[in-house]
């Protein structure tokens, strides 16, 4: 899967990187995920990324609801449980007391 316009060849590896490296990324990490809809776009290219390098694991896209606002976060369930995807982005966007 080439890139697109909206997710560029950097995007792409990047976010592969932060899947392998810590298990997840962030709005925190890639800015451009504060737009919702661009999110998918970008699953399916670290995704993509993730399959060309033989990767078994497959990244998940969560929304997550906080009292200072959303959050999203794409993670390798294998790495981490829902719960701590949820904790690492509550600390990520500086929503944790």
């Amino acid at each position: 899967m080439k890139p697109t316009e909206d997710v560029t060849r950097e995007q792409k590896i990047e976010g592969a990187d932060a899947i392998m490296d810590k298990g997840y990324i962030t709005e925190h990490d890639e800015p451009a995920m504060m737009d919702k809809a661009w999110c998918a776009p970008f699953l399916e290219q670290i995704n993509d990324e993730l399959r060309l390098r033989t990767v078994a694991a497959r990244a998940k896209l969560q929304l997550f609801h906080y009292y200072s606002g959303d959050g999203v976060i794409i993670y390798d369930p294998k790495q981490l449980t829902e719960a701590d995807a949820k904790r690492n982005l509550r600390q990520a966007l500086g929503y944790h007391k």
